[in-house]
């Protein structure tokens, strides 16, 4: 084959590339007009949730790994006490849907959480855990 046919070829599938890129572009620059969407309304929380009653509440001297200890009672009017490390907090019961029971201090940001197995002391401001495996003895 002749060299200007070479030439040829290559020229006529440069200029088809331009033309193919070019109507590739000018599509995805083309405005569609987007079909309104309103969005779905969403649920109110069928589940009013009343929080844990505190007689499912273990209360007494946790003994925690790493030597920790924590104090939990029941005070007359209903609210539970929490003694950590010299300190008292007046703890509000949390509902929840789990089953454990949740105690904060919203001031301090403690949380006490009571599983059948153990329960832990956090602290949700610093996002700390300050004790764990805590179990009567």
């Amino acid at each position: 084959m002749p060299q200007n046919w070479n030439n040829m070829t290559a020229l006529n599938t440069r200029i088809a590339s331009a033309l193919i890129l070019t109507a590739l572009l000018a599509a995805c620059g083309s405005s569609v007009p987007l079909a309104e969407t309103k969005p779905e309304p969403v649920a109110s929380n069928a589940l009013n949730l009343a929080p844990t009653p505190t007689a499912s509440l273990l209360v007494g001297n946790f003994y925690c790994e790493l030597g920790n200890r924590v104090d939990l009672s029941n005070e007359s009017n209903g609210d539970v006490k929490l003694n950590w490390k010299g300190r008292s907090y007046s703890m509000t019961t949390v509902a929840t849907t789990t089953g454990a029971v949740r105690l904060e201090d919203k001031a301090s940001g403690l949380v006490w959480i009571q599983i059948p197995a153990k329960s832990m002391l956090l602290n949700s401001k610093l996002g700390q855990q300050l004790a764990n495996e805590c179990k009567v003895r």
